[in-house]
């Protein structure tokens, strides 16, 4: 009997599972091919975009999405403008600056994922150095670029700090954290996640100075894409944003979760490192201004005082507005 009716809808089902296949490859055809090209090599900060893959709420959106690793914010905006990319991740202080230097006046940011610079004064336990007056007397071991950006200047300037009593020492190739545990500068100018954490495993060191608590605060990863692409992709931008505030909000329920679908992701990255940024990223995803909005909203104070800092500091070109540079019209409703 059950032979007799497997036979008999042998034919039905066939057709059932062909349509099925049909629909399925009808509907991966249907999805918006989409290259999204990092700031850096993946870290802790991208967490959200790997959990919106693999939960497939890009998928849901109608996006297919391949993310790629980058090699710094100039790179990933200069492969956006030229249409390499559709999307990109990159600094919304350097798209300013990329705008207003090299008429990259196409590009537009919609969301800012990073708000809160965490670029600080690290030192070790001991050195001394509690407030911005500190370094003044001080060694501080830095990159002729990182000098030369004129954020440590900002800062000098918000704190009355007299950068001329304090000793620069140029040191190129990343050695900057070498000198310090070695005792050759006093403080170095970096990230306080994770380059202080990578201090803190060998010495311990003092609560890192953040630029951001004392007046300079340079809005950091950002989502960005050509106005034009944006002006034909307004929905699957809409749904882009949609899923990557799902996956974010999945990642800060989930971190295990995160970290695991991470490492599936970039199975060579140090798990270590990025379990620690996950911990730590969530403190820059917004500032005073924007706290308690929704993942990515940008506050317009914040915008105008990147914009003033660049003018200022980085000898940005003046005319820059926020409507200029952010469009926040396509997160979702609150």
């Amino acid at each position: 009997m059950n032979h007799t009716l497997l036979r008999a809808f042998a034919p039905a089902l066939s057709l059932a599972m062909l349509s099925a296949t049909s629909l399925t490859g009808a509907y991966a055809q249907d999805l918006e091919q989409i290259s999204l090209r990092l700031a850096w090599i993946a870290g802790g900060v991208d967490a959200p975009l790997f959990m919106a893959d693999a939960k497939g709420y890009f998928e849901e959106a109608g996006i297919d999405i391949d993310i790629v690793d980058g090699n710094g914010s100039t790179g990933t905006i200069q492969a956006v403008g030229a249409g390499d990319f559709p999307i990109g991740i990159a600094g919304l202080g350097v798209v300013a600056q990329a705008q207003q230097t090299s008429g990259s006046s196409d590009l537009i940011v919609v969301a800012g994922l990073l708000q809160k610079d965490p670029t600080s004064i690290i030192s070790l336990e001991g050195s001394g150095i509690t407030t911005p007056k500190d370094i003044e007397g001080k060694r501080l071991g830095t990159d002729a670029g990182n000098f030369e950006d004129g954020m440590i200047k900002a800062f000098a300037a918000a704190n009355d700090v007299d950068l001329d009593k304090v000793e620069v020492v140029v040191i190129n190739g990343g050695g900057d954290r070498v000198a310090l545990l070695n005792g050759d500068v006093d403080f170095i100018n970096g990230w306080a996640n994770p380059d202080g954490d990578k201090v803190a495993e060998m010495k311990p060191i003092s609560p890192p100075l953040l630029f951001a608590d004392y007046g300079v605060n340079i809005i950091g990863s950002s989502v960005v894409v050509r106005k034009d692409w944006l002006a034909e992709h307004g929905e699957l931008m809409k749904g882009f944003l949609a899923a990557l505030q799902k996956g974010k909000a999945d990642v800060a329920a989930n971190p295990e979760e995160a970290l695991a679908i991470f490492m599936e992701a970039r199975p060579d990255s140090d798990e270590a490192q990025i379990a620690l940024e996950l911990k730590v990223m969530p403190a820059y995803e917004h500032t005073a201004a924007s706290e308690g909005k929704p993942y990515g909203w940008v506050a317009e104070a914040d915008i105008l005082q990147t914009i003033s800092l660049l003018e200022e500091y980085s000898e940005m070109k003046p005319g820059l507005t926020p409507a200029g540079i952010y469009d926040g019209s396509f997160l979702p409703a609150e």
